[in-house]
């Protein structure tokens, strides 16, 4: 019995890597498409969706954290709605796009941010630190800048007066073309993420100044806690 039960965890966890393997593999396709986006603003949309169905067929299914799997799949099903239903308002009522997308965006922002500290979470209690785990830990980064981009996209959707939107996004009005602005604030969430920097605000404008600094400090914290976590590992090994 006790080496079925072996068995049955050393699958799960098996799973759960290759959990790991497709996140970074789908968020990583969705940012280098972010160029062709420019030009084909559906992209991101239906990156999105398949992104929320990669996190909750893997992620979720196969996580270590059993604790509020239906409010994180409740958070998922509502972003994936979202997106269809911004799809259909394009479509069918262009006028109420801004407002469909602003709506899609914090949904999109919280969800992140619940798969961020989820897997986070997970990655903490992983027994060993393998390949497949740091691909896990990678794939956590990618999307802290990914989820910087909801929350910058959300702010010029709110006050667009802050952002310095002519430079950019030249010609494009992200009242009247919501999604094409969205590659741009990619660029400057990872900008703010990798300290490079990314002048996306007007002078004295206090609302991207505070964001682009908080996704430079998330990202950091990110980093340092994922040092701390291989340090551990190789100690607890070393020392057994």
């Amino acid at each position: 019995m006790g080496r079925s039960l072996r068995r049955d965890q050393i699958e799960r966890i098996r799973r759960r890597h290759r959990g790991y393997r497709l996140l970074l593999v789908t968020i990583s396709l969705l940012l280098l498409l972010q160029p062709v986006a420019c030009q084909w603003p559906l992209l991101n949309p239906l990156g999105a969706i398949a992104l929320a169905l990669v996190t909750l067929l893997f992620i979720s299914r196969y996580s270590l954290l059993r604790t509020r799997l239906w409010l994180f799949a409740g958070l998922g099903i509502a972003g994936v709605l979202s997106q269809v239903l911004l799809l259909l308002g394009m479509t069918l009522a262009p006028g109420l796009t801004i407002h469909l997308a602003i709506g899609d965006l914090i949904i999109w922002t919280v969800f992140l941010g619940a798969v961020i500290q989820r897997l986070t979470r997970a990655l903490m209690r992983e027994p060993y630190v393998t390949l497949a785990v740091v691909m896990g830990a990678a794939a956590g980064y990618l999307l802290i800048g990914y989820l910087g981009a909801f929350l910058l996209h959300t702010l010029l959707l709110l006050h667009p007066g802050d952002f310095a939107i002519a430079q950019l996004s030249p010609g494009i009005d992200p009242t009247v073309q919501p999604l094409q602005t969205f590659p741009a604030m990619v660029t400057a969430s990872f900008g703010a993420l990798t300290t490079s920097g990314s002048a996306i605000g007007k002078p004295g404008a206090v609302l991207p100044a505070s964001a682009t600094l908080a996704i430079t400090i998330l990202g950091q914290l990110y980093v340092a806690v994922l040092i701390a976590l291989i340090l551990g590992r190789f100690h607890h090994r070393t020392r057994g």
